[in-house]
């Protein structure tokens, strides 16, 4: 392998960066890294990252930098991620960015926002930089952005089709009230652009999702797909390293036998296959579910699962 072509590669994939496990993974030496540092080949811009000299510096690159050294689990967020989808009035230099609730960021020009609300449909990458999905920006923004800006920044994403109200419906539903966000701002907003709207109460998989953040355990991946004997199976929330899977059943006397039919046979194949199935209705309560989600967790845990 041609080490150096490989790397050049990678870091024009990702803003003229390579991180220092992708340098040792390609191949080079801790010696070679930093005789690459001491000529000015590569130049350290955050902790285990590096940018390729003769690049020119951009905003951007310091965002993917930033990103990259927090790495795993990092996004951009707030304004940040307002500035990278293009949202009215984002702007300065400060960097973003969203880690775990029991994370501890230290790195200079970076503001870290720590939530436990992790949720996988509010997570996404652009601009080949992890960042948090249009409609979870402008929630984190409620509570910092004056409501009438608010409302032209939303108004703007929704006429170049990055927010749908629906998906910001559903985006500000499974979000609590926090000192960082508030949700009233954007009910109002939903409000003032949906004829009757209603928040109403949140539908089942949010409400899951709430209760079990809300307990402190880590929040599971929402729609996850499995492939199972040929076919696809999406499982309303699960813990894949775990190989749980939690199926959240409604009842709608409209409903067809067949769809009936072929949750039982998803259901059978998702055991087989060694998944621990949770079932849960609309009858279950909160403090159920808690419960045996947590039980879940710990014997797979005990069993070296986790």
């Amino acid at each position: 392998m041609d080490v150096r072509r490989y790397l050049n590669q990678i870091a024009a994939s990702q803003h003229a960066l390579v991180t220092l496990d992708q340098a040792l993974a390609a191949g080079l030496g801790l010696g070679q890294i930093r005789r690459r540092t001491a000529t000015g080949e590569w130049l350290a811009v955050r902790p285990r990252v590096y940018a390729v000299a003769g690049v020119p510096p951009t905003w951007v690159q310091s965002v993917a930098a930033a990103a990259l050294s927090l790495q795993p689990a990092a996004w951009a967020s707030h304004s940040t991620a307002g500035r990278l989808w293009g949202f009215p009035g984002a702007a300065g230099d400060k960097i973003d960015m969203l880690v775990d609730l029991d994370r501890r960021v230290r790195l200079a020009g970076v503001c870290s926002h720590r939530s436990r609300a992790l949720f996988t449909a509010d997570l996404t990458r652009h601009a080949r930089i992890p960042v948090t999905t249009p409609e979870r920006t402008l929630v984190d923004l409620s509570a910092t952005v004056p409501e009438p800006l608010l409302g032209q920044i939303l108004d703007d994403a929704i006429r170049r089709r990055l927010i749908r109200l629906e998906r910001l419906r559903t985006c500000v539903g499974r979000l609590a009230k926090s000192p960082g966000r508030r949700p009233a701002v954007v009910h109002g907003l939903l409000a003032a652009r949906l004829p009757g709207y209603d928040p109403g109460d949140s539908d089942m998989e949010t409400r899951v999702l709430r209760a079990l953040v809300a307990a402190g355990l880590p929040a599971p991946v929402q729609q996850h797909r499995v492939r199972l004997n040929g076919r696809t199976i999406r499982i309303d929330l699960a813990y894949p390293r775990c190989r749980i899977a939690i199926e959240l059943d409604g009842w709608d006397s409209h409903r067809a036998r067949s769809a009936f039919d072929d949750d039982r046979a998803r259901a059978n194949a998702l055991v087989l296959a060694g998944w621990v199935l949770l079932r849960f209705t609309s009858r279950s309560t909160d403090a159920e579910i808690i419960a045996t989600v947590a039980a879940a967790l710990a014997e797979s845990g005990r069993s070296g699962a986790a």
